[in-house]
């Protein structure tokens, strides 16, 4: 239906430009002014002969010459007109037809004819055009309005509303993404997470329950697990913060985002200075292995000692070994971690010297761009 309607505005386009061409009517010429002139020529010549003051010789010769410019004058106008009427028949013909014989195949090749629409929640979710985030918040808060059963919608901006200090309207939000779409570990847990931003960081009586709801339908949500452990060492349980951050730690992949902050956290309550984490290469036995355990229960200086011999080990084995990008790209980064610059620009430009030429120098590379590294 869309189509046709496009089609017939097309067709009503062209000939609003076309009509005034095609179908000018009979507009009297310009020529019809000489016309009249040169009929009330011969009527005047014809007067004068009969009253006796024009010889007939001369009035016939006046009358032959007006006579001739009375044909001339009549025959003129109708050739041009016809041939003006004819042509401006024939573009208009023309471009009915060769407007669309045009648009409609050069759409269908460079357009997307069988694209469907957006859902609204595809539109709410897209991220919107730099600049125009708290406009496209507003249309947001209007739909919700309309609709305040979309759930989604409560679930897209709540966000927005944490980032940009609203804190109490995100906890709403929140409230009502969970109530509308239904719960889940995750829900449970950015809920709590929203009231402990509005309580300046402490973990509310509202959020630990949020949290436990989250445990309550996924056990190892680290979200909840941390949080839970948070409000434990904010409630005066030391042993009990050190017993659950120490079981998040310990069941947490070697990058994991949260693993950082869980380490400082532990560090804090046992009164030890931060420890750094272990470089890449610690974890390659996997983060459940007798090794990575047996090195994570070590006192600080015992691990930090662990991890140094299995850094000195890997540069060892990659002055023989030059051409392993992964153990170089381990190396610098280790370097890094356990902030030694100098070490790490050293790696850095072995690594170039001994890759030269090959794919992986392009990588490493990359992550001394990443590191902020020169070499």
């Amino acid at each position: 239906m869309i189509w046709l309607i496009f089609a017939l505005l097309t067709g009503a386009a062209v000939m609003a430009v076309l009509a005034p061409l095609a179908f000018r009517g009979e507009a009297r010429d310009a020529s019809a002014a000489d016309i009249d002139f040169f009929e009330e020529q011969l009527a005047e010549i014809a007067r004068e002969k009969a009253e006796g003051r024009l010889d007939p010789a001369e009035a016939e010769v006046a009358k032959t010459e007006a006579a001739r410019r009375l044909l001339r004058a009549e025959s003129a106008p109708k050739a041009r007109a016809g041939g003006s009427r004819r042509n401006a028949l024939v573009a208009a013909l023309a471009a009915i037809v060769i407007v669309p014989a045009v648009a409609v195949p050069l759409y269908l090749r460079i357009g997307k004819v069988d694209m469907p629409d957006m859902p609204l929640t595809a539109r709410l979710e897209s991220a919107p055009e730099r600049g125009d985030l708290a406009g496209a918040v507003a249309r947001i808060e209007q739909h919700l309005r309309e609709h305040p059963e979309d759930g989604q919608g409560f679930e897209v901006v709540a966000p927005y509303y944490l980032r940009t200090g609203r804190g109490e309207e995100a906890v709403a939000a929140y409230e009502k993404a969970l109530k509308l779409l239904g719960a889940t570990a995750q829900r449970h847990s950015t809920l709590g997470q929203a009231r402990m931003v509005v309580a300046q960081g402490k973990v509310t009586a509202e959020a630990q329950k949020d949290f436990e709801a989250a445990l309550a339908l996924d056990p190892n949500d680290p979200m909840a697990l941390y949080y839970l452990a948070l409000a434990a060492e904010q409630a005066g349980d030391k042993e009990k913060a050190i017993a659950m951050f120490g079981a998040l730690e310990a069941n947490a992949s070697s990058d994991a985002p949260y693993l950082p902050a869980v380490r400082k956290r532990l560090a804090a309550l046992r009164g030890e200075p931060e420890a750094p984490p272990p470089p890449p290469m610690a974890a390659q036995q996997g983060p459940g292995s007798a090794q990575g355990k047996a090195i994570a229960a070590m006192p600080a200086q015992q691990r930090d000692a662990a991890i140094r011999g299995m850094v000195d080990r890997l540069a060892t084995r990659l002055q023989a070994q030059g051409d392993d990008v992964e153990g170089w790209l381990k190396l610098i980064r280790a370097y890094s971690v356990l902030g030694e610059g100098e070490k790490a620009k050293k790696a850095v430009g072995d690594a170039r010297k001994a890759l030269a030429g090959k794919e992986g120098g392009a990588r490493v590379d990359a992550l001394a761009k990443e590191l902020n590294i020169g070499g």
